[in-house]
């Protein structure tokens, strides 16, 4: 992965969630080391490309593992409701109902909680 539209891409193409290391986002800014301004640098790039990210402060180290969503999509809705609970957040998890459904709060709750 090269730049933040190819990382898009990826997301898209893997139904609006994918996971990534630090290292490529690091890559991708063409930064040297992950300090605090570029961790912020490389939130704005994603928010700035449609996506969303987390954890929702992005680690330091090169190893780690973030989660990458589309912005705007069914998977950052629930992600939202679930970060900042809200009377609207409720409805959205509710509606969410069945077994598959299910199946995609739980890991999303794994993802946000660890």
């Amino acid at each position: 992965m090269d730049s933040y539209e190819a990382l898009r891409t990826a997301v898209a193409n893997n139904d609006g969630l994918r996971k990534t290391t630090m290292d490529t986002l690091k890559k991708i800014q063409g930064a040297g080391r992950l300090g605090v301004h570029v961790r912020t640098e490389i939130s704005r790039a994603l928010e700035s490309h449609g996506l969303g990210h987390l954890p929702q402060e992005l680690p330091p180290n090169q190893e780690d593992v973030v989660r990458l969503y589309l912005l705007g999509s069914p998977v950052a809705d629930i992600i939202k409701a679930v970060l900042n609970p809200s009377d609207r957040g409720d409805e959205t998890l509710r509606s969410i109902g069945g077994s598959e459904a299910e199946d995609l709060l739980r890991q999303i709750r794994q993802l946000v909680c660890g």
